[in-house]
Parts: C-alpha cells; sequence; structure tokens
C-alpha cells in the first residue's frame, strides 16, 4: 500500500513538471528523432529496449551482492568486476529509457513518475559506483555497505519502472489484446466516402479501423495508435505513412510497420478490396 500511496503522489506532483519540461527539452537536444533515437526505442526489436537493457545491470549487481552476502573470502575480486561492469552499461540502459521518456509528449504523469524513476537510478549508480572504488582501494567492508544502499534505491527505481510499464502502460502494444478481427472478407464502408489523402474512421466487428486512399488504391490499419492510443484518424498522410497526431510515429500504409519511432509495435493492417460500389477489408496475417 506504501508504494503505491508513493507512485500515486507522484503522479499528481505538479511541483515537478517545470524540472520535467527543462530535461524532456535537453533529451530531445540531444536526441533528436532519428535513426539513433528509433534503435534506443528499440524499434528494431519490436519492442521497447530498455527494459531488456534494464535486466543487465540489476543482474550484475545482484549477483555481486550474492557474492558479498555469501561468497565467502576468495569472492571480493569477482564481487568488485560485477559492480563495475553492472556500472558501465547503465550509459545505454539510461540512454533507452530517457528516448523514451521524453517521447510521452503531454501525459505528465508518467513523466513525473519516469522522473522520480531516474533519479533513483542515478542514486544507484552513484552508489554502486563508489563502492566499487572503494573495492578498488581495498576497503571491501565499506563497498559491501554502499552496495547494500544501491540495493535500496534500485528497489525504489526498479517499483517506479514496473509502476510505469505495468500501471501507466508506458511502452506497451495499444493494440496487444486486439484478437477478434475480420478474417474473412467484410463489409466496411462505401467506396465513395474514402477520399484521396482523407482519413476515415470506422468500426468493422467492433474493431476500429481507420481507412485512406492514395494514388488510387485504399489502404487501411488499426485506428488506436500502438504506443499510447492516439486516434490515427487525427493524424496525417505522409511520404507513403500515416503519422500519428500526439507522438509523431510513422506506420507504412502497405503493412503498418513501423517507419519512425517512438512507436515499436506496428499497426494492424488490413487488406482492402472493391465490391461493386462497397469497400472490403480482411486482416492481414
Amino acid at each position: 500500500m506504501w508504494w503505491s500511496t508513493l507512485a500515486g503522489k507522484l503522479e499528481r506532483a505538479k511541483a515537478l513538471d517545470p524540472v520535467t519540461k527543462a530535461a524532456t527539452g535537453v533529451v530531445t537536444a540531444v536526441l533528436p528523432q532519428g535513426r539513433v533515437k528509433d534503435a534506443l526505442h528499440g524499434r528494431w526489436l519490436g519492442h521497447p529496449l530498455h527494459p531488456l537493457l534494464v535486466a543487465v545491470p540489476i543482474g550484475m549487481w545482484s549477483g555481486a551482492l550474492l557474492l558479498d552476502l555469501t561468497g565467502g573470502r576468495g569472492s571480493e575480486r569477482a564481487a568488485r568486476r560485477l559492480v563495475g561492469a553492472g556500472v558501465l552499461v547503465v550509459a545505454p540502459t539510461a540512454a533507452a529509457g530517457l528516448a523514451d521518456w521524453s517521447e510521452l509528449g503531454e501525459f505528465e504523469s508518467p513523466k513525473r513518475v519516469g522522473l522520480v524513476h531516474a533519479l533513483a537510478n542515478v542514486a544507484t549508480t552513484v552508489l554502486f559506483g563508489t563502492s566499487w572504488l572503494a573495492r578498488r582501494r581495498g576497503d571491501d567492508t565499506r563497498g559491501r555497505r554502499l552496495a547494500l544502499a544501491g540495493a535500496a534505491t534500485m528497489a525504489v527505481g526498479g517499483y517506479l519502472g514496473g509502476h510505469l510499464s505495468y500501471s501507466q502502460g508506458v511502452g506497451m502494444n495499444r493494440n496487444a489484446d486486439e484478437q477478434k478481427q475480420p478474417r474473412g472478407w467484410t463489409d466496411a464502408a462505401a467506396d465513395a466516402d474514402v477520399q484521396e489523402g482523407a482519413l476515415l474512421r470506422i468500426e468493422v466487428e467492433g474493431q476500429e479501423i481507420v481507412l485512406t486512399r492514395r494514388g488510387g488504391s485504399v489502404y487501411a490499419m488499426g485506428a488506436v495508435c500502438s504506443h499510447y492510443g492516439a486516434p490515427l484518424d487525427e493524424g496525417e498522410v505522409h511520404d507513403g505513412c500515416l503519422i500519428c497526431p500526439w507522438h509523431g510515429s510513422a506506420f507504412r500504409l502497405t503493412d503498418g510497420s513501423v517507419a519512425r519511432g517512438p512507436a515499436t509495435s506496428p499497426q494492424l493492417s488490413y487488406r482492402v478490396r472493391q465490391q461493386g460500389a462497397r469497400l472490403q477489408v480482411q486482416v492481414r496475417p
């Protein structure tokens, strides 16, 4: 209960907004949209990269703590190496997290929680870094104490990271639970209703779909952005892609794949055919 109360207070802490705004500006300046930021988002993986990288320093530091508590004499060198290696891999892990955090746009609650999550992780890194220095100087007792302090702040950061993912849905595919799809050809809309370059939102068998016409061909994909649930029918079509109106993710009209992040999961994509004056859709495998 205490943990969830803390997270709730952070979500409502408007006093953090000036800091989140300033930090977002810095991260955006250092990591503008492009290939590097897309790689940090995890577009090439099909899901966010940050959770995968997080496991590496946590695993190394947890291993060092286990050696500290149970390894006995002779385990000091191995524990020191694990602590140092964990510190070294923090940089790419933090970069991936900051890339995702900076693309939350106007959603202030997760940005506030994410800021404190990052600060807890900074404290964790500093504590484990000073633990490594103490161990290197031969003061293993102090090194173990600093590592235990680092474990405490790591628990705080880990909880807040889990809250961001599982309670606030940061990084989740907003279309992952869309199971019922028109497997066969299903009537969707009148052909005359789909105008060149315009976006038309319809519902087919309970699924929200957006239709658009480009160069005489009609394309269809899920109308809810996989990144954070934006209504894609309020976006725009540019260079063969449907652009999300909230965070600028670009999805290819041909198959719903991600052309530009922050989205990492593709959109549901549909085949389209004309039957008389009507259009029919069928989900792509």
